[in-house]
């Protein structure tokens, strides 16, 4: 199987297509399975083999102790964008009712939690994919985000006129040569949404050049990137323009969501 843990996955894929949890499945090891349960079970372990995420076999990813639909139209959410959404809550507590813009939401797992989190704030998510978009609504509809607005748009074209006091990203952030493009999982992933060109970092050098004209005064710009770019980042937040420029760490101790904020 190509995964890392192996074992995990087919006790997911289990507990997925019995609809069981963890106990039952302890207590019923050696309980036998159902002949078309069998069958699903096989068929999504050589699924699995060819590396499709166990996210995509079980339409179903936890992120931020939430579940949230996911499937082949969006990646699947990782744990380290949990630190994106910790800067953003934390950062919004200098305004009174924040407005918040996130570019590029894909599954709208982001925007969900922000709007869970700050019921006072008024959230705008948008993404050029109309299926990221038709995910991103399951999602939002499923936490009954109402505080949120999904719009199609190519970052920030669309918006023109509309400021915000924060604006977030998660944008693609991986070389077009890099050598983990090849993991069999990253290949069923959309990789419009993965790569931004030769040193991954045409996506984040296009959204700051134009957030100025989408800030309020004194807004943020917070975004995610690689585990290695924070210094790459940070200048061209700096060449831009931004102050007070610095990086979070995740929880493996890597720089890894840089922000920075705009001018009175």
């Amino acid at each position: 199987m190509n995964s890392s843990s192996p074992d995990i996955d087919a006790w997911v894929l289990f507990k997925f297509v019995l609809q069981v949890d963890d106990a039952w499945l302890i207590s019923n090891e050696q309980t036998p399975v159902d002949p078309q349960d069998e069958a699903r079970i096989r068929e999504l372990i050589e699924s699995r083999k060819r590396g499709v995420p166990v996210a995509y076999l079980t339409s179903s990813r936890q992120f931020w102790s939430k579940d949230f639909h996911v499937d082949s139209r969006v990646l699947v959410p990782r744990p380290e964008t949990e630190t994106l959404v910790e800067v953003v809550l934390r950062t919004a507590r200098s305004f009174r009712s924040p407005t918040v813009l996130e570019l590029g939401t894909g599954s709208g797992v982001i925007a969900a939690v922000l709007s869970s989190s700050m019921p006072h704030a008024r959230i705008t998510a948008t993404d050029l994919s109309q299926d990221a978009l038709a995910v991103a609504k399951i999602n939002l509809q499923r936490y009954d985000c109402t505080n949120v607005d999904l719009e199609k748009a190519d970052w920030f074209s669309g918006l023109e006129g509309r400021r915000f006091d924060l604006i977030c990203s998660n944008p693609p952030y991986i070389a077009c040569n890099d050598p983990h493009l090849e993991a069999p999982e990253l290949q069923h992933e959309p990789q419009s949404a993965l790569i931004a060109g030769k040193d991954g970092l045409d996506a984040v050098r296009q959204i700051v050049s134009a957030a100025f004209d989408y800030l309020n005064p004194m807004g943020w710009l917070i975004l995610e990137h690689a585990y290695d770019q924070a210094m790459e980042v940070q200048a061209i937040m700096n060449d831009a323009g931004f102050v007070d420029v610095h990086s979070e760490q995740d929880l493996l101790g890597h720089d890894r969501v840089s922000l920075g904020r705009g001018l009175e």
